[in-house]
C-alpha cells in the first residue's frame, strides 16, 4: 500500500479518537461519545483488517457503521441545533458516511481489493469533512451541558 494512504488513514483514525475523546455523555441513552467511540473502533477494525485482506472483517465493521446505534433523542436535538445553519451539509456528510460504509462492505463482499480500498478512502475522507467542518460545534454544544450552574 502506498505511504500516504497508510498516512491519511492513520491521519483519520487520529481524528476519530481524537473527537471521541472531547465529547461529553450524558445520563440517558446513548450517548454522543459513545456512538462515535463505537465508530472509531470500526473505523480501526476496518483499517486493520484491510492491511491483511480480511475482507469479512471489513463487511462486519463496515455493516456495523452503517447500522451503528444513534444518540439519545436530547442528545440528537441538541447536536441538530448547533450545526442548525449549516443543516444541510452536516446531513450530507452524514449520508456520504454512511453510503461509503455500505459501498465499502458490498466491495469487500466481492473481494474487490481496488474498489475495497477506494471505498474505504471516500469513508475516511467524508468522516474528516464533518469533523472539520462541525467538531467544534458538536463539542461545544455537548460540553456546556456538563458545566454546572454558579
Amino acid at each position: 500500500m502506498p505511504l500516504a494512504y497508510i498516512r491519511s488513514t492513520s491521519r483519520a483514525a487520529l481524528a476519530v479518537g481524537i473527537l471521541t475523546l472531547s465529547l461529553a455523555s450524558t445520563a440517558s441513552g446513548e450517548s454522543f461519545r459513545t456512538v462515535m467511540q463505537g465508530l472509531a473502533i470500526e473505523m480501526n477494525r476496518v483499517q486493520s483488517a484491510l492491511f491483511v485482506e480480511d475482507f469479512a472483517t471489513i463487511v462486519d465493521a463496515a455493516d456495523a457503521i452503517v447500522d451503528h446505534p444513534r444518540p439519545s433523542p436530547d442528545e440528537r436535538r441538541r447536536i441538530l441545533a448547533a450545526v442548525e445553519p449549516h443543516i444541510d451539509e452536516f446531513r450530507s456528510l452524514d449520508q456520504q458516511v454512511h453510503e461509503a460504509a455500505e459501498n465499502l462492505a458490498d466491495a469487500a463482499s466481492d473481494r474487490d481489493l481496488e474498489m475495497t480500498i477506494r471505498y474505504h478512502g471516500r469513508l475516511v475522507a467524508a468522516c474528516i469533512a464533518c469533523h472539520s467542518a462541525f467538531r467544534e460545534d458538536v463539542v461545544g454544544t455537548l460540553s456546556s451541558e456538563d458545566v454546572p450552574d454558579r
